[in-house]
């Protein structure tokens, strides 16, 4: 007999094989984004961490033929073929990638995303400190690209670190909120912080 983890994990994957989207979490953001209105029509979104491509999806529907998302990956990425789409084949450590993501775009972006995952090893401590990192990463990124008032999205494992991380987003965004999404697993740790009207920055393009 299934428990209710599997069974809502066997609904979203059969789900997503359905409507044709390219992972099971794709239904994160469309549920993120039904409640808090991340992405909006028109926007310029840029998507890290987006092999295999479901939150880009998610993120092109959202915006419409208005807007532009840009897929990040060091994993090649099937490229959809749309105008307002473009990939980026980087490392999110890479010490250019700023500019490189800022070339590719019509403007400076009114979001940025992070589904962004260590490989697991197992080892909590390990995986947990690694995610951290990739998410203050994904944070420095988003500070330096993003439009004022802009919104970023970004996955974290909860642990010992995730509240330092939280609070350094408050200081960066007048608006943060932790949300576990009903498609995220029930026994994951994942979860994601929505932060929202980005701090100081002018508007210049």
């Amino acid at each position: 007999m299934c428990t209710g983890q599997y069974k809502r994990k066997d609904h979203y994957y059969k789900l997503a094989k359905k409507m044709g989207f390219r992972s099971r979490a794709a239904f994160k953001l469309i549920q993120i984004n039904k409640k808090f209105r991340v992405i909006r029509k028109g926007d310029i979104v840029v998507d890290l961490g987006a092999a295999p491509g479901g939150w880009s999806q998610v993120a092109l529907e959202a915006v419409g033929e208005e807007g532009f998302v840009l897929a990040v990956d060091i994993k090649p990425l099937d490229i959809f073929k749309q105008n307002n789409f473009a990939f980026l084949k980087r490392d999110i450590f890479d010490e250019d990638i700023q500019q490189e993501i800022m070339d590719l775009l019509p403007r400076k972006p009114n979001v940025v995303l992070s589904d962004v995952s260590p490989n697991i090893s197992g080892i909590w401590e390990i995986d947990h400190a690694k995610q951290i990192s990739m998410a203050e990463r994904t944070f420095e990124i988003a500070k330096e690209i993003l439009r004022g008032n802009g919104g970023f999205l970004v996955k974290v494992f909860q642990g010992r670190e995730t509240s330092d991380f939280y609070t350094k987003l408050k200081e960066s965004f007048k608006f943060v909120k932790r949300y576990k999404p009903q498609a995220s697993r029930t026994r994951s740790s994942e979860i994601y912080i929505v932060a929202t009207k980005l701090k100081g920055v002018i508007n210049r393009g």
